[in-house]
């Protein structure tokens, strides 16, 4: 038996699911469930052990990120793992209706390996929540806490994450996959919008089919990254600090691994397709951010996916987003008197490599090569196209033939760095 004593008890309330309750296995008893707690902490518990003596059931329970939690459901983690990974465990004592009669916490270094759950403790394979491009977001605070909110405040705030997550498909121009974002209704009951992402190859392009599954992987990955881990990394990073981040290598593997399940080598611009991308769905997302500051509604979204009918967070975006990303996103360049700005009076002949354009608005991002050599300066890239199609032009050759062009421009430096280049069709 475990050796439990006085000095361990508590009467906290973080062990006690009061919601969200799952059961992944049952014999006799629960032998591995799951749970939320009065404060909305995510909990994953276990059978231990009967005490014939008292007549009483011991059950282990821990408390997991939001992260741990939707690793554990996608079976990407077990519960072995998550239990010595966590400094203590709350072990409960409960009577044969199922009621908490002794709550104690304590450490994991004190519970004896046997009481250890194996190594295959995996969740069951039909609880498996697979990867999927159906999103929800649940608004919190304000009158979304009394099931509420206001036309206009709704109307808005559905319009700009369509927007963020329109922004992040852009990523995947470079596949010619042509992708849309569909609103399903809100649940009964909540304030959650409900958001499924589609894509298909374009006809247009003659390209090899791509592993839909790493598609999805990556672009959850990719969401997840921007929302959750851009905020934690360091000041000035997409400018200056993306190679030293063991998180932004793994958005970069998974983008590279897009490309070898076509059987094709990943483009030289990987590294800039991202850093410029996630810029700019960065921003999407701060605008999300500061419109919890003016809206009467809601002041948080939780974002998650919707799993046999339970809400399986992503983690939780406020108001304060905005302030603590700026600093990690490309810097805009001010101009004042001491800052020279110079741009051609006509067209000049350039050389540059697309990394990423949008084919309906024309705006991207590439390489300009000013001289024969390697040097080069990474500027945002306008086509205007006179209401022609992009679709085999100059610039998309260059973006999925990772081919550098001669193209003809008006670009425009600061300070004796290539900034932008504006071209015509």
């Amino acid at each position: 038996m475990l050796n439990l004593t006085s000095t361990q008890l508590t009467n906290s309330e973080l062990p006690v699911i009061t919601d969200n309750y799952s059961v992944l296995h049952f014999d006799e008893y629960p032998i591995l469930f799951t749970g939320t707690n009065k404060y909305g902490n995510k909990i994953i518990g276990s059978f231990c052990d009967e005490d014939d003596e008292t007549n009483t059931l011991i059950y282990f329970t821990i408390i997991v990120s939001d992260k741990d939690f939707s690793n554990f459901y996608k079976k990407k983690i077990s519960y072995r793992e998550l239990i010595l990974n966590s400094n203590e465990i709350f072990i409960l004592e409960k009577n044969y209706n199922n009621k908490i009669l002794k709550s104690y916490f304590v450490p994991i270094s004190d519970i004896p390996l046997d009481y250890i759950p194996l190594e295959s403790s995996f969740i069951p394979d039909k609880y498996i929540v697979s990867e999927s491009l159906s999103y929800s977001f649940s608004l919190k605070g304000k009158l979304a806490d009394f099931h509420k909110a206001l036309v206009d405040d709704i109307n808005s705030i559905n319009s700009k994450i369509y927007d963020y997550l329109n922004e992040s498909l852009q990523t995947l121009n470079i596949f010619g996959i042509t992708s849309k974002v569909f609103s399903q209704p809100s649940n009964t009951g909540s304030y959650r919008l409900n958001f499924d992402i589609n894509f298909i190859p374009n006809p247009q392009l003659n390209f090899f089919e791509v592993d839909k599954d790493k598609v999805t992987e990556f672009i959850n990955q990719y969401l997840n990254y921007i929302s959750q881990t851009l905020p934690h990394e360091k000041e000035d990073f997409l400018n200056n600090h993306t190679e030293e981040s063991e998180d932004f290598s793994i958005i970069q593997n998974s983008f590279k691994e897009i490309f070898h399940s076509s059987h094709q080598e990943p483009v030289s611009t990987v590294s800039d397709i991202l850093i410029d991308s996630i810029n700019n769905v960065a921003e999407k997302l701060s605008d999300v951010s500061e419109f919890m500051k003016s809206n009467d509604s809601f002041n948080s979204i939780e974002v998650g996916i919707i799993n046999q009918g339970q809400f399986l967070s992503n983690g939780t975006i406020d108001s304060n987003y905005k302030s603590i990303v700026d600093s990690k996103l490309l810097s805009t360049d001010t101009t004042d008197e001491e800052i020279k700005v110079v741009s051609d009076e006509t067209p000049q002949n350039y050389r540059i490599l697309v990394f990423r354009i949008n084919s309906e608005t024309g705006k991207g991002g590439a390489r300009l090569y000013p001289d024969s050599s390697e040097k080069h300066h990474k500027i945002a890239l306008t086509v205007h196209t006179n209401k022609k199609d992009l679709a085999n032009s100059i610039f998309t050759e260059s973006l999925y033939e990772d081919k550098v062009v001669d193209v003809m421009g008006i670009a425009t430096s600061i300070d004796g760095v290539y900034k932008k280049i504006e071209c015509y069709l």
